[in-house]
């Protein structure tokens, strides 16, 4: 045996000792979990069951049989022992958890899918909220409350800034989601966006629009953490003609939009509503005063009408090249 070779088989005898037992540690069985109980040897007693309350189920030969605190194959082994009294042919039984009812976390709030969350291991708290279809248009990230469900701080409530760990990379300091614990994604306070981040249903360009009564109205790149003000900025800020307190920002989310307007006036004297943070592919609209039509001047409704235009064959002109 070559040196090289010992020292691979070295290395992986140690990965082993490390990863062993807690990588390959068998999932425990908990109250309200679903098994499936099949005997190999006399399928006629195979059975779906529903672990209760008292962390037992009941088997129709056997009656009763605590299930809680056991692995699938400790149990599997144990219904055997019990059954092989009534039935020595019957040496195996095959313990399969159907449905991780003990693991389950509830989501509540401005996701895109709330409800039940149930999985074998329950991954982090931003991961949950991904796989519920991300947050909605007006979910704040900021202060997502975690509602203990179980354990020792039974009833707790902490409040998490998800959208600071998500933006630092560092999901490491977001708490473990525990079971039976309730997710709540609250809406901001002033019903319009806030997180500056995507929804899971949106994958637009990054670019945002200005139109308007704006010193350079166009098409920009959209930077992290961007807000309507800044943005406007960019676009050399808005004329004397602006009416700074109809701005409409036209928000996509998938195939659909949202249209908020904000108060610009009020929010950079009072500091509210709080800061739109741009979304990819949001369309702004600064109207101008007097003259207005619903609420937009005319010279802004038509700009933002030719501005659409252009936008639109664009599109078509990308979509043919593709072809």
């Amino acid at each position: 045996m070559t040196r090289e070779l010992t020292t691979k088989l070295w290395l992986a005898l140690c990965l082993i000792m490390v990863l062993s037992p807690a990588a390959f540690a068998e999932y425990t069985v908990g109250i309200d979990d679903v098994l499936e109980i099949v005997f190999w040897q006399a399928a006629e007693l195979n059975q779906t069951a529903v672990v209760n309350s008292d962390g037992k189920i009941s088997l129709s030969v056997i009656g009763e049989i605590t299930a809680a605190g056991l692995t699938p194959s400790a149990l599997g082994r144990k219904i055997v022992e019990q059954v092989s009294r009534f039935n020595r042919d019957i040496s195996q039984a095959t313990v399969t958890v159907t449905g991780y009812n003990s693991q389950t976390v509830f989501v509540e709030g401005e996701v895109m899918a709330p409800g039940r969350y149930a999985r074998e291991v329950i991954p982090d708290l931003w991961a949950i909220i991904k796989e519920m279809g991300g947050v909605t248009a007006v979910g704040d990230l900021r202060n997502v409350k975690i509602i203990r469900g179980s354990g020792s701080d039974l009833g707790k409530i902490l409040s998490v800034d998800v959208l600071s760990a998500v933006s630092d990379r560092d999901l490491s300091s977001l708490p473990k989601i525990l079971a039976r614990d309730v997710i709540q994604v609250p809406r901001t306070l002033s019903g319009i966006p806030s997180t500056g981040l995507p929804t899971e249903t949106g994958g637009g360009r990054n670019v945002y629009y200005v139109v308007g009564a704006v010193a350079k109205p166009g098409v920009y790149t959209l930077e992290s953490g961007l807000s309507l003000l800044e943005a406007i900025a960019i676009a050399g800020g808005t004329l004397p003609t602006a009416n700074l307190k109809g701005i409409m920002v036209n928000s996509r989310i998938g195939e659909y939009a949202n249209v908020y307007t904000i108060n610009m006036d009020k929010q950079m004297k009072q500091g509210s509503p709080s800061r739109y943070l741009l979304r990819s592919e949001d369309a702004i609209v600064v109207p101008e005063k007097g003259g207005t039509f619903l609420g937009v001047g005319f010279n802004a409704l038509r700009d933002a009408l030719t501005f659409g235009t252009t936008i639109t064959s664009t599109i078509l002109l990308i979509d043919r090249f593709k072809k």
